[in-house]
């Protein structure tokens, strides 16, 4: 204190001030938050300083503005690195810095106490480190001691809003909402406020926040609320209808669309602050594509476009999709080519990518039959295409691979499997390459044998079961076998024919990838185990297999009985169980009590039956 001495009090206290500030700022360098070097001289410390603030000041609202008119005054220092805090994701340390400044003021060593801008800072900090509650936590204490230089202000309850609402809490979200309608010490909520918790409603999972949002706009939209509705407003709740869209129900696509129509009302009536843009048309477009409605996506695609806009590449990757899994890959492949010719005139925004190229060849995929040996044709020119752009980062990703795969495994050849084979060591050659993101999983490898067991030959279970033993000996456990791979290998079999030692050695394969899966799933260790389909393709192997009639009568009746003791009984196993029967008399024989619940050509209605013969059925 002996450099103090003879110092006028007030000058004591801002000198001592400033060096407090200096301080911590000093500290917040150390720990690598400001970018000035340890290296720098202490001549040149202080225009760094002013670099840093400069920094976090462009990002700052408009109230750090007013502070910086303040000259001198240490508070400006206080606010640049609570904020420089805030957007490095040091909320605690934020915090802290706060509290001693605060402190520091109470003792009489800090002449300014911290603002409302402060608080503002050490909010959006625990915000970005996504901490409502600390954020909620700090904002009720600063309601608990409001003076007149902390004003809980429409920044401060928007900011808690915003984290609460990107952590998917809507409720509480909206809440605060009806604080600040309700409580004459709050300020009034503004178009931010509003928007987010639409947002957080939006981004919600419940099934119920849809209407709940569109009611919140409404709310905007009536005479009693003073904040008017925007583009944003509108845009969010579309694309909560959007989030609600399936193939089930059309009504959310729908309330989509009205919703879209009304902003184009709005818009041609003058109101400049709802005007619909790329994302409206986008969001219906893509709530089209869930509901598997491809020609209405392609209506609103067309009415983008009729309204002066132009579509970007989600807009077209959407109408794609949407026209790809409506089984019209054409139509989306001409369309994927006009985004192409417009990205090479120069339009680079709409460059074809990764996900576009997909979107097509899985349209064709979907399409892909043994009556149309075209649509694999073009899956796989559409993925010689894509490596052939690699460069210009359109390649392939696994995604692209699975669904040529699968392209090539419905064209039921013998020529597919072997392409399907190709196609598999190639993207291997190229994991091994370096290429990680294309690392042959056993989902590529299902693909290959899906090939052999829709393969023409007689011998497709040979065949199939050497290519099940290679990916039951597969080095990496990620491509070994698991219950999609016995059932496609049981698959295989069940639709073997040739002579009748051909079809006994097929049936063999049958019969012990059936009681291997059946024993790992009674490991509780194991991921694999039975399903419907298992025992559907067992007892058709036995039904078509086995010559002898008293063997065949046997297997399936112990296949059926143990298939209901597992629960999991379904319409195709009764089917195939009912067809290896020539008589109800021989349906009772073979069904045992089953047969008091379905007759011999009876539907199977899996109501009428005890419901442990069922429960596990949709596994």
């Amino acid at each position: 204190m002996i450099l103090f001495a003879g110092i006028h009090r007030r000058n004591r206290i801002l000198l001592v001030s400033s060096v407090v500030v200096m301080l911590l700022i000093d500290r917040i360098s150390v720990i690598g938050l400001s970018p000035e070097s340890s290296s720098h001289s202490r001549d040149h410390a202080g225009s760094s300083r002013l670099n840093v603030a400069a920094t976090a000041y462009g990002n700052a609202d408009d109230r750090r503005k007013e502070s910086l008119r303040q000259g001198q005054n240490p508070l400006v220092s206080l606010n640049l690195n609570l904020d420089a805090l805030a957007q490095s994701g040091a909320a605690p340390r934020a915090q802290q810095l706060l509290e001693r400044i605060h402190a520091l003021y109470e003792e009489g060593y800090y002449e300014v106490s911290p603002d409302i801008v402060s608080y503002n800072s050490v909010l959006k900090a625990w915000k970005e480190e996504k901490n409502p509650d600390q954020a909620y936590e700090l904002l009720q204490d600063m309601l608990r001691k409001q003076t007149k230089e902390i004003q809980v202000d429409a920044i401060s309850l928007n900011t808690v809003i915003i984290a609460f609402a990107n952590s998917g809490n809507y409720r509480k979200a909206e809440a605060l909402l009806r604080q600040m309608q309700q409580r004459d010490d709050l300020p009034d909520p503004d178009l931010i406020t509003f928007n987010s918790v639409l947002y957080a409603l939006s981004a919600s999972p419940d099934p119920t926040t849809a209407i709940k949002a569109e009611n919140l706009l409404r709310e905007m939209m009536s005479s009693e609320c003073r904040v008017s509705p925007d583009t944003i407003s509108f845009n969010t709740v579309i694309y909560a209808w959007s989030q609600m869209a399936d193939q089930d129900t059309q009504s959310a696509a729908k309330r989509s669309q009205e919703l879209l129509e009304h902003m184009e009302q709005l818009s041609a009536a003058g109101n400049s602050n709802v005007v619909p843009d790329v994302f409206s048309y986008t969001t219906v477009i893509q709530a089209w594509a869930r509901c598997g409605q491809p020609a209405r996506a392609e209506k609103v695609f067309e009415r983008m476009k009729d309204w002066g806009l132009e579509p970007n590449r989600y807009t077209y990757t959407a109408v794609m999709s949407s026209l790809a899994k409506g089984g019209d890959p054409q139509r989306a492949e001409t369309i994927h080519n006009e985004m192409m010719e417009a990205y090479e005139d120069g339009y680079f925004e709409l460059k074809p990518d990764t996900i576009s190229f997909s979107a097509v060849i899985d349209g064709w995929a979907k399409l892909s039959h043994v009556d149309k040996p075209e649509a694999a044709e073009r899956a796989l020119a559409l993925l010689k295409q894509m490596k052939d752009l690699e460069s210009e980062g359109m390649g392939p990703n696994a995604i692209t691979y699975t669904s040529v795969l699968s392209a090539l495994a419905k064209k039921g050849t013998w020529e597919a499997c072997e392409e399907a084979r190709d196609i598999l060591a190639e993207m291997d050659d190229e994991y091994q390459n370096g290429k990680h993101w294309l690392k042959p999983t056993t989902i590529q490898y299902n693909a290959v044998l899906l090939a052999y067991a829709r393969s023409p030959r007689a011998d497709k279970a040979l065949k199939a079961a050497a290519f099940f033993k290679l990916m039951a000996n597969h080095p990496d456990p990620n491509c070994r076998p698991d219950t999609i791979t016995y059932n496609t290998l049981l698959m295989a079999s069940s639709n073997a024919f040739g002579n009748e030692e051909l079809k006994s050695t097929s049936f063999q394969v049958a019969s012990t990838a059936f009681q291997e899966c059946v024993r790992l799933g009674n490991d509780p260790t194991s991921h694999i185990g039975p399903t419907s389909s298992t025992f559907a393709h067992f007892c058709k192997a036995a039904r078509r297999l086995i010559h002898k009639a008293k063997m065949r009568d046997e297997i399936l009746q112990k296949t059926l009985t143990l298939c209901l003791e597992k629960g999991l009984l379904s319409p195709t196993v009764v089917q195939q169980v009912q067809t290896s029967c020539r008589s109800e008399k021989e349906w009772k024989q073979r069904a045992g009590k089953l047969a008091d619940f379905v007759g011999w050509k009876e539907r199977f209605r899996p109501l009428k039956v005890p419901t442990e013969w069922v429960c596990n059925a949709r596994r």
